[in-house]
């Protein structure tokens, strides 16, 4: 008898027994992740100098947008 476990991932599970290679859609979801590290990291950068609120503004506003895609393509995934 074989065991089956749903949750096993084997390389039998992929379509041709082979590594599955990055598909579009993992790329824009790795470029999300980078421009959200980016827009984080450029706001604190902007927080400990004098930058105006323009600055504060544009790093904010891509960082919403960034995380807003993210959770959407997330609940989106999971359907």
């Amino acid at each position: 008898m074989a065991h089956t476990d749903p949750y096993r991932l084997t390389l039998a599970d992929s379509r041709d027994g082979a590594q599955a290679d990055i598909g579009p859609t993992d790329f824009v979801g790795v470029l999300l992740r980078v421009a959200l590290v980016v827009s984080v990291i450029g706001n604190m950068v902007v927080s400990y100098g004098v930058a105006g609120s323009g600055a504060h503004l544009a790093f904010g506003g891509v960082t919403a947008v960034c995380v807003t895609v993210l959770v959407v393509r997330r609940l989106r995934s999971r359907r």
